[in-house]
């Protein structure tokens, strides 16, 4: 029989709101991250965003996905790699907003550089530009601070507060467990394509997140 690897997962994320993903390795955060995003199939149930389920044509306005494996030519310079990514999500004529979030995120110097000759850490930041492209509803962020130094990741951490307040919803995965703590308002953590843990920050106290994390190894319970 084969593994499944979610189990009966169902969860309703709120609009407006930040939602950490947390779990060991092969937990199943890049299966629900995959699905979501309507590259993999689930066996059952469905994906939907304001209504508007995965599979539609639609749905690509409404989400933007940051990962590290977007890149289709080496030669590609930064700024065309955004204009093609907002085409491609529906949202031509969008250089001004392209411009700013270079700027805000410290690249307008890299706009004509070839994404190759860019640093891991330059990279990463433009992949966030891109998943960020036309303002959608959700945005979802598979390890977003992993090549960042200290002052990008605080960019992104105020990045992120600003767009919550526009009504913008983020599904943030890491590892890094400090990080998801500031900037979540809610924790999944997962295990074994199962959901053992749904919790508000605000209802947590500090540290909160590590310590619950060192319980489950020891104890197999989250809360």
């Amino acid at each position: 029989m084969p593994t499944r690897a979610l189990i009966d997962f169902d969860v309703d994320i709120n609009p407006g709101e930040v939602v950490g993903l947390i779990g060991p390795n092969g937990a199943g955060k890049t299966t629900l991250i995959r699905i979501i995003m309507g590259f993999d199939n689930a066996d059952s149930g469905s994906v939907s965003v304001f209504g508007i389920d995965n599979q539609d044509f639609r749905f690509k306005q409404l989400v933007g996905f940051q990962s590290d494996n977007q890149y289709r030519s080496k030669t590609m310079k930064t700024f065309d790699f955004l204009v093609l990514n907002s085409i491609l999500a529906g949202f031509p004529n969008n250089d001004e907003q392209i411009y700013t979030m270079l700027e805000y995120f410290k690249l307008s110097q890299a706009e004509d550089k070839s994404l190759v000759s860019l640093s891991k850490g330059m990279r990463q930041k433009v992949e966030l530009i891109s998943s960020f492209i036309g303002k959608p509803k959700l945005v979802v962020l598979d390890e977003p601070t992993a090549a960042l130094d200290p002052p990008s990741v605080f960019e992104l951490r105020d990045f992120i507060s600003e767009q919550k307040k526009s009504g913008m919803t983020i599904l943030f995965s890491s590892h890094h467990l400090t990080e998801v703590e500031k900037v979540s308002d809610r924790i999944l953590f997962i295990d074994s394509g199962e959901l053992k843990g749904n919790v508000l920050t605000s209802e947590a106290g500090p540290g909160f997140i590590e310590e619950a994390f060192r319980r489950y190894e020891s104890e197999r319970r989250f809360i």
